[in-house]
């Protein structure tokens, strides 16, 4: 058997697998930007009425409005 397309796909995985971590070392994404009926996020992260929805949507969740992140 031809071990020519098992080396291509190995370089294939490396190469894109170099892109992601350069990606992610070089923060080459764009961060988000949060609006929602004209808040940004620092005042949806106080707005009360928000955090109950967003509550209300995973319910067997707990939400750390404090570090952004949702815990199931």
């Amino acid at each position: 058997m031809s071990r020519k397309p098992t080396t291509i796909a190995l370089a294939l995985i490396l190469v894109a697998t170099a892109l992601n971590i350069s990606i992610l070392i070089f923060n080459l994404s764009l961060p988000s930007r949060a609006a929602v009926a004209g808040m940004d996020y620092q005042a949806l992260v106080s707005d009360a009425d928000f955090k109950q929805a967003v509550q209300s949507v995973v319910q067997a969740c707990s939400v750390n409005v404090a570090l952004a992140k949702v815990r199931c």
